[in-house]
């Protein structure tokens, strides 16, 4: 049986949610942001705003210039995640197969249960206006109806907004022929770079492009992309009932102005490694691969590197001197930077590995499990790193707006 695969993708989310919740900004250009008096940037522009050209990322002065009567308004991770819920929580009666691809993103496989609504199309129908009666009229969704995942994600952003678009077997051959690459889900502006410089520019081009060419140039990663150039995504739906498995472990923070000086930078990214090395030892994980990224300001461009260690690690002053080494090695050192993170990578149990064989490391590791308990005793401040004493806590709202509730679904 031929899958049936929906991508439903919330409009405009953070600034509908804003304007459902305040009739006074419905209908009015609005720019969701962090603190509107500080520098930032704005985190979702309404629909009205973005008729107007205002984006996602671009700073409030870019934006105040490009729209004079524009309303910034402070967003609330607590609103937005407490409507996911609730939108999350409809699309569970329609199918068990839902995969929570982000905060307002959603794939479906609805093969089995699209007949009883009278097809995809009557489904997706169904589920907008439940929408519309539950969230109210100023929150909608586009939805994408394919067969795999790859194209029904291309075909919702072609409908948008609050639309629903169905891509039919024969309208591939045409789409794969007048569709960039860079348009696909799954090929990111660096693959898509590399494709270009070869001549590959359209789906249909990659298509058509031999195996033993791409597996040469990205190695398994060219199954995948010959696949999409043929107008197939074997990717399942990962229901959200089963753990998605873990590839990484990272943090990163937005910088003040008074902080964005490497040097300052640095006393942050110590705190993030022991943020890191905090949360894999919660999960049971040990990493080898530290990756260290910096964005130089606040639309780009960004720097990064990784450094393999030679032995698995869980420990945060060992994950913050491997990004000092990168650092080192990095071809750019910019004297300062707009954001700062680090990630560790090619994670292993911990539980699977033979105990520490040097007296030192069975030392750092009874320290860092003592840190643990009187954290989760008395709170994560409690005992922190001495580096992060040297500046004043970030505020919560630099780098986005202030956080709620965690989101579990």
């Amino acid at each position: 049986m031929t899958r049936i695969i929906i991508h439903l993708d919330m409009d405009a989310y953070f600034a509908s949610v804003e304007q459902q919740a305040d009739p006074r900004l419905r209908g009015k250009p609005i720019a969701v942001t962090g603190k509107p008096k500080e520098r930032s940037i704005v985190v979702a522009a309404s629909r009205e705003a973005k008729r107007l050209g205002i984006k996602s990322a671009m700073p409030i002065w870019e934006a105040r210039r490009l729209c004079p009567s524009l309303q910034f308004v402070s967003g609330s991770a607590s609103r937005y995640i407490a409507v996911t819920k609730r939108f999350l929580a409809i699309l569970k009666n329609y199918t068990s197969q839902l995969e929570v691809f982000s905060i307002d993103e959603v794939f479906m496989d609805v093969t089995q249960e699209a007949g009883r609504y009278g097809g995809p199309a009557a489904m997706a129908k169904s589920i907008q206006s439940e929408f519309r009666e539950s969230l109210g009229s100023c929150i909608t969704c586009t939805i994408g109806i394919a067969e795999n995942r790859a194209f029904a994600k291309l075909i919702a952003k072609k409908h948008k907004p609050n639309g629903i678009g169905i891509l039919l077997p024969e309208q591939l051959p045409d789409l794969l022929q007048i569709t960039p690459i860079g348009e696909i889900c799954g090929i990111g502006p660096r693959i898509s770079a590399r494709l270009q410089r070869v001549g590959i520019r359209t789906l249909a081009d990659l298509g058509a492009t031999p195996l033993f060419f791409l597996k040469k140039e990205f190695g398994v990663y060219g199954h995948f992309l010959q696949a999409i150039g043929q107008g197939k995504d074997p990717t399942p739906i990962i229901p959200y009932t089963v753990p998605a498995p873990v590839k990484s472990v990272g943090h990163s923070k937005t910088l003040p102005p008074e902080l964005r000086p490497f040097p300052l930078a640095c006393l942050v990214l110590r705190g993030l490694c022991d943020k890191v090395a905090r949360r894999m030892r919660k999960l049971g994980f040990v990493g080898r691969t530290v990756y260290l990224g910096c964005r130089l300001g606040a639309l780009g461009p960004h720097c990064g590197k990784q450094i393999s260690l030679p032995f698995p690690t869980d420990d945060g002053e060992t994950i913050y001197n491997a990004c000092l080494d990168i650092h080192r090695k990095m071809t750019i050192h910019p004297e300062t930077v707009f954001n700062i993170g680090v990630s560790v990578r090619n994670l292993a149990d911990r539980d699977d590995l033979p105990d520490y064989l040097l007296e030192e490391d069975r030392k750092r590791a009874a320290l860092n499990a003592s840190i643990d308990r009187i954290r989760d005793r008395f709170g994560e401040k409690a005992i922190v790193t001495g580096e992060t004493l040297l500046f004043d806590a970030i505020p919560e709202h630099v780098g986005g707006f202030a956080q709620g509730e965690a989101w579990e679904f």
